[in-house]
């Protein structure tokens, strides 16, 4: 029954695809600009950033990647592993890559099978805060067979192990380059974090912090393309802005474009103009070591009184969906039994009544044990529908007895000390999950960043449930997928009810690029707008 149940999953995760010899294309032709925010580092296994995840998709290379679908393809590997093709053992406890012999880092050197066991252990190293360690930590060896063959021996089966090597955090990096490196000066401050060697379809050029990185073509890379010459990301953070710089032509395709423009955007005649479902959510991440938030009643009472439906109508002009919880819609987890929670502000008054913050002088405060409910709501400056959702909170929350400060950073702030040394007492960012429903990272106790865990994990939260806990170690290793269903479904129910942060709404993304871009397919999950960036072309 194991072997079937094991088999079962990768067909359900995986299409086996066989290795297609595309030669590089000697001919790349024009190029893209995208604006997005700012970025704070080109180290693919330290970034936790969705703009930095578009220019390390052109930088870098990875065993697997996933397409718009969820689907796994060959990158670095041959093929895709499978049970069938011997590339994962009967009893789903060895994964087996076999590398492309092609594929070459930007400065010549041939990518090799010490190049992945090398990034595994970089990962697993205590001196290295990587984001997290989560399914790498669940390999009990690997095994350099040759140079172009390596093999992970799991301590136990995973329904989705193979998927961690398709995130940003699974991207190969050069041992030749790395391997004399001592690990703890592997921070977003090394060189190569500034100017890295990758082995995708464009080579690193230029990085002016605030400004822009670009990026050429490879004419060596081992699959097919690159076809533009040139990919250059501007760091735009201003949403006005990136709609002035797509009018003027000065930009081709944007990060974080909104509702409200998509009316200026479709009357713009070189553009095409979709809205795609997306995986990522806006949320409200609570520090729950702040005693004002300890009480769940306090946490539910600010999401009853976060008017939902009029942040989307008003806020996103319709595009985008009230959000429950973290699992989004387009993944085949979500539980759309449960709603968001309604705006009620009676039952937030009763709520924060309940939990004993009272406003005994009258001042429009509630105060309990000599504290006042006021707190920081930390959020990114010049992202407008961010500013205007704090606006809201902030005006609806005083009407239910609440103080609420905005403290508006840079992108390279709110992300790097604010968010990574968790100083803030509410945080708000949007999350892009996995094609896969694990949530690991983000709700498991063993995931809050501290010092003794060398700061890996992603639970900002510093949330604690062991139930959850069981849930989630349990999701990662069932491999029946109408199990992992209920599963999952558990933990929805859970953190809707206990708020270890505040879900807001779904994301829509408004998506352009030029009606002359070929194989433009923006993919809704981690992987990003242009996850086949070596597959655009600009047609004539």
């Amino acid at each position: 029954m194991r072997k079937l149940s094991v088999i079962a999953a990768v067909l359900a995760l995986t299409m086996a695809l066989s290795a297609i010899g595309f030669a590089a294309n000697p001919n790349p032709k024009g190029q893209i600009v995208m604006v997005g925010q700012d970025v704070e580092t080109l180290n693919p296994l330290l970034s936790e950033s969705t703009y930095e995840t578009s220019v390390l998709n052109g930088i870098f290379s990875q065993l697997v990647r996933i397409d718009e679908t969820g689907t796994l393809l060959p990158d670095l590997a041959e093929e895709v592993p499978t049970v069938e093709n011997g590339g994962i053992s009967e009893d789903g406890l060895v994964y087996t890559f076999k590398l492309r012999k092609n594929a070459k880092w930007h400065d010549g050197e041939p990518v090799t099978a010490h190049d992945v066991a090398f990034t595994w252990n970089l990962i697993m190293s205590d001196d290295v805060q990587v984001v997290s360690r989560d399914g790498f930590d669940k390999v009990e060896k690997v095994e350099v067979v040759d140079d172009y063959t390596v093999s992970f021996y799991l301590k136990e089966a995973l329904a989705a192990w193979m998927l961690n090597w398709a995130q940003t955090r699974g991207t190969i990096v050069p041992e030749h380059i790395l391997g004399d490196v001592p690990a703890a000066e592997f921070t977003k401050a090394h060189p190569y974090s500034r100017a890295p060697i990758g082995s995708g379809p464009f080579k690193f050029v230029e990085w002016v912090t605030g400004s822009h990185v670009i990026l050429e073509a490879n004419k060596d890379y081992h699959r097919e393309g690159p076809y533009l010459q040139r990919f250059i990301y501007r760091a735009v953070n201003d949403t006005n802005t990136q709609l002035t710089m797509l009018k003027t032509g000065e930009a081709d395709i944007a990060h974080n474009l909104t509702g409200d423009q998509l009316a200026e955007l479709q009357s713009i005649d070189r553009l095409n103009v979709t809205l795609d479902p997306a995986s990522v959510y806006m949320h409200m991440t609570f520090n729950l070591d702040n005693p004002r938030f300890q009480d769940k009643r306090v946490r539910q009472a600010l999401s009853y009184a976060l008017p939902r439906e009029a942040i989307v109508s008003k806020v996103l002009r319709g595009v985008g969906q009230a959000a429950a919880t973290s699992t989004a819609p387009v993944s085949w987890a979500y539980d759309d039994s449960i709603a968001p929670h309604p705006f009620d502000l009676n039952k937030a008054k009763d709520l924060l009544d309940e939990a004993g913050w009272v406003d005994t002088d009258g001042d429009g405060i509630r105060e309990k044990d000599g504290m006042e409910l006021s707190f920081e709501l930390a959020t990114s400056a010049g992202v407008k529908i961010r500013e205007r959702i704090a606006q809201i909170a902030q005006q609806y929350w005083k009407q239910i007895g609440v103080d609420l400060k905005i403290k508006l950073s840079e992108s390279t702030t709110l992300f790097g000390d604010i968010l990574e040394n968790m100083k803030f007492d509410l945080i708000m960012f949007g999350w892009v999950t996995g094609s896969d429903p694990d949530e690991f990272t983000l709700y498991h106790s063993s995931q809050v960043p501290t010092e003794e865990n060398g700061y890996v994990g992603q639970n900002y939260a510093k949330y604690s449930n062991p139930r959850i806990d069981e849930l989630l170690d349990r999701g990662q290793r069932v491999a029946d997928r109408e199990e992992r269903i209920k599963i999952y479904h558990e933990v929805q129910r859970i953190v809707y009810d206990e708020l270890p942060m505040i879900y807001v709404y779904y994301y829509v993304n408004v998506n352009v690029a030029p009606k002359n871009l070929e194989n433009w397919r923006p993919a809704p999950f981690t992987n990003g707008l242009n996850w086949n960036i070596n597959e655009l072309k600009l047609v004539d």
